[in-house]
């Protein structure tokens, strides 16, 4: 929201005083604590509230001297803790430069799977419109294993700044403008859709668990479920699970409402619950191993494929084999 969360402001205080006092006399250990507070580091609040830090130490300076300490013992007080969070403030600087070239190139992964799409649809050899949905709702099938929430988001990411561009000149409404914006909004919208059959298949696992009464019996079902899952639905099914949880709010804290509590809210609780149990983060990393590795591939195919038509194009242009200036394959072409 556009108010800051106050909470959350005073927990990434506390946490960078424990982060101060734990680097004290620990030089050689820096790297390996700091790393552990890299959410901190990264934190929006973060040069907010090394200011306010660095403020405290500037007021507790002049209340030594009012109280007529020397300047020695005050400046050997904090010169440590002034090294540190400088110290903090480089890694700081590092981990964002990583992040940002992270970001590159997940951005540059998403965009070679819209690209993969957009090829399906301005495939030549579709004549007709049926021929055309048919292959691209194959080709969204073939790549279900893809839209994970990261693709999700980049979606949205993605159409909300086109939107803001074109609003900013004028031409939101504009065709001659708007094209990739329409692009971008079909390809979500399939995605969608294909996440959609998951989803409900996956809800049917949930429904079927809550058909028993007895816990150990929901317990055990799940169970047998986990252990037949295929490898693209395990990541899946927790994100279902925690999705359904997070909605009841308070309720996953124990912040109980006597109106809302009921069956229905108990079995989702427990079936939370056992979740986190049957599938901790090593068996769901183990469990969808194959589906992990043919998405990493089918990325790395995608950005070579790529690669491989940059080359093309860069060697017709040179052979006057390529005009820009003719119609080629749209929006996608241009996007380098």
């Amino acid at each position: 929201g556009l108010i800051e969360d106050p909470l959350l402001i005073l927990a990434e205080r506390a946490r960078l005083n424990i982060l101060v006092k734990e680097l004290k006399g620990q030089e050689d250990r820096f790297g390996e604590i700091a790393q552990e507070y890299k959410d901190l580091l990264l934190s929006d609040h973060f040069i907010p509230i090394v200011k306010q830090y660095l403020n405290t130490m500037i007021e507790r300076d002049l209340e030594a001297r009012r109280n007529d300490e020397p300047d020695e013992v005050v400046n050997e007080r904090h010169q440590e803790e002034r090294e540190i969070i400088t110290k903090l403030i480089t890694y700081a600087q590092v981990l964002l430069k990583q992040v940002r070239a992270l970001g590159a190139e997940l951005e540059a992964s998403h965009l070679e799977v819209i690209r993969s799409i957009c090829n399906v649809a301005m495939d030549p050899s579709h004549t007709t419109e049926e021929e055309t949905a048919t292959a691209l709702t194959d080709a969204v099938q073939d790549m279900r294993a893809m839209f994970d929430d990261s693709f999700v988001a980049y979606l949205k990411y993605a159409i909300a700044e086109e939107e803001a561009k074109l609003a900013r000149a004028g031409v939101l409404d504009d065709p001659e403008y708007n094209r990739w914006l329409f692009v971008l909004k079909i390809i979500q919208e399939g995605v969608y859709k294909e996440l959609a059959k998951s989803v409900n298949r996956l809800l049917e696992h949930i429904w079927y668990i809550f058909r028993f009464e007895n816990k150990s019996e929901r317990r055990m079902l799940l169970e047998e479920l986990v252990d037949t899952m295929p490898t693209l639905d395990v990541r899946p099914f927790v994100s279902v699970v925690g999705n359904i949880v997070g909605s009841l709010g308070g309720a996953v804290k124990g912040e109980f409402d006597v109106d809302v509590v009921g069956d229905m809210t108990n079995k989702l609780l427990q079936l939370h619950r056992d979740v986190k149990e049957v599938l901790p983060s090593e068996r769901i990393k183990e469990m969808s191993k194959d589906a992990d590795e043919w998405a990493e591939n089918r990325r790395k195919r995608l950005v070579e494929a790529r690669k491989q038509t940059q080359k093309r194009l860069v060697n017709a242009a040179k052979t006057d084999a390529y005009d820009p200036d003719q119609p080629g394959r749209g929006e996608i072409e241009r996007m380098t």
